[in-house]
């Protein structure tokens, strides 16, 4: 009874995040409001003029906050305006107002991994960005020169023409216009995920490369931070294709505490979203995604007594069956109830 308490408590707490978008639940960005006290005044006033001036540095983000008109710039009638309006004029309809600034890159990789990429072939970036809502557009850099617009379209292809490293960037937009900056870097697609830390890498391009070894080349998040079902994506190389995948997510306990798969959830469930129910050897249960084309999957985390971390092994096989080796990934309930 208990168990099922905890679960059920998981479960709602799990709706709520999933129910409310993440901006909401952040202090919305009030334009021409630099210091963060919640009000565009002649404080905001001085700290527009000195960072128009050079005294102070202003970030894009920054120059987005200082727009109090909304035309796109941070000008010296942004603090014009707020003054007008702090000695009771009117002000446009439109101007000042209330944004969210938060936006997050969940994933940012490559179709040929660091280290297989060649000249003369075509590399596929794909990025995932969550600003709690729906509308993130995206523009792509390579060695800082802009070279896909900013779009709707979270994939660019790039043909290298010389061998060497490569900074590759990506700035993902909410539609406030605040951004967020990613560089392509391996440990994107590893756990766990220091924030305070750095692990950018530059995309490496070879003269040429054999791509005859059955290779998994990424195995990315999906939404880790907001999403009420998180999701893996998966890439193989080499070998035959066409390739098929195969998920498991193991028997786990914590302690001497089972908290793995949930039997009777599982049975309860209207929808499997492909997972199969077995039992190892020990008789405890785990989940199975078998072979297939699908290589992209999503985690039933309702179907998870709490535990704080749970692990994903994917596998590739090639359409002569062979085999890659196996990748392990984790997941933690608390990133998503939190």
């Amino acid at each position: 009874m208990k168990k099922m308490i905890a679960i059920l408590l998981a479960f709602v707490l799990c709706v709520s995040t999933f129910a409310v978008s993440a901006s909401a639940a952040l202090p919305p960005v009030i334009f021409g409001d630099l210091n963060w006290d919640y009000i565009a005044d002649v404080l905001d006033v001085t700290l527009i003029q000195r960072g128009l001036v050079g005294v102070t540095e202003f970030g894009y983000n920054t120059q987005l906050r200082a727009d109090f008109d909304r035309d796109g710039t941070a000008t010296v009638l942004d603090a014009t305006w707020i003054q007008r309006k702090e000695a009771g004029v009117t002000i446009p309809e439109g101007f000042g107002g209330e944004g969210y600034a938060d936006i997050e890159v969940t994933s940012f990789y490559a179709d040929y991994d660091c280290g297989k990429a060649a000249v003369g072939v075509p590399v596929t970036f794909t990025a995932r960005a969550n600003c709690g809502e729906e509308g993130s557009t995206y523009e792509f850099y390579i060695d800082g020169e802009q070279v896909r617009e900013r779009s709707e379209k979270n994939t660019f292809t790039y043909t290298f023409s010389q061998s060497g490293d490569y900074d590759v960037s990506v700035k993902a937009y909410n539609r406030y216009g605040f951004f967020a900056l990613a560089k392509y870097s391996t440990f994107a697609n590893a756990y766990p995920y220091d924030e305070g830390r750095e692990y950018y890498e530059k995309f490496h391009v070879v003269d040429s490369n054999s791509y005859d070894e059955l290779t998994l080349i990424s195995v990315s998040r999906i939404d880790w931070k907001y999403s009420f079902r998180p999701g893996f994506d998966v890439r193989a190389i080499g070998g035959k294709a066409p390739y098929t995948y195969s998920f498991i997510i193991p028997a786990m306990t914590q302690g001497d505490q089972y908290c793995g798969t949930d039997v009777e959830w599982y049975n309860s469930a209207p929808d499997q979203q492909g997972w199969e129910l077995r039992y190892d050897d020990d008789n405890m249960p785990y989940l199975y995604h078998d072979y297939s084309a699908q290589n992209t999957v999503f985690i039933p985390l309702e179907m998870f007594a709490p535990c704080t971390e749970h692990e994903v092994i994917v596998q590739a096989k090639d359409a002569d069956g062979n085999l890659t080796g196996k990748r392990t990934m984790y997941f933690n309930d608390a990133v998503y109830i939190g």
